[in-house]
């Protein structure tokens, strides 16, 4: 009876876990589509629905869409172009997706510790529980 208790509580603290990760990144992808002017309320129910499948994806494209600015006249640029289409300059990176980067350190982490509490429930459950 002691590890069915323990097993619940561990399993709870998981889902906790697992909820709170959820929210957490949807708002950090919120907030970093906004200031992108991506499209935020998809990505947020996208992320909140399909974490697993909708962060990787997020990322990628995020980091595909790092801007380019022209250093003399402030032009947003394509990543591809190397000088201002404007006047000719060469460009420079304000954005190289170090954003998205640490989005996924720490979502890595984050499903890190939901695998660990997951495996610590599963098994205090069947061995510990005849």
């Amino acid at each position: 009876m002691g590890a069915m208790l323990i097993g619940m509580i561990t399993g709870g603290i998981a889902w906790i876990c697992f909820i709170i990760m959820n929210l957490l990144l949807t708002a950090i992808i919120s907030i970093d589509a906004y200031r992108h002017k991506m499209k935020t309320v998809l990505w947020a129910v996208m992320v909140l629905l399909f974490s697993f499948y909708a962060v990787p994806v997020y990322i990628i494209v995020r980091i595909k869409i790092a801007c380019l600015k022209c250093s003399s006249c402030g032009t947003k640029v394509k990543n591809n172009n190397s000088f201002c289409s404007v006047c000719g300059n060469a460009v420079k990176k304000i954005d190289d997706g170090a954003i998205a980067k640490k989005v996924v350190l720490y979502v890595l982490a984050a499903y890190a510790v939901f695998i660990v509490l997951g495996m610590t429930y599963i098994v205090i459950v069947s061995v510990l529980n005849p």
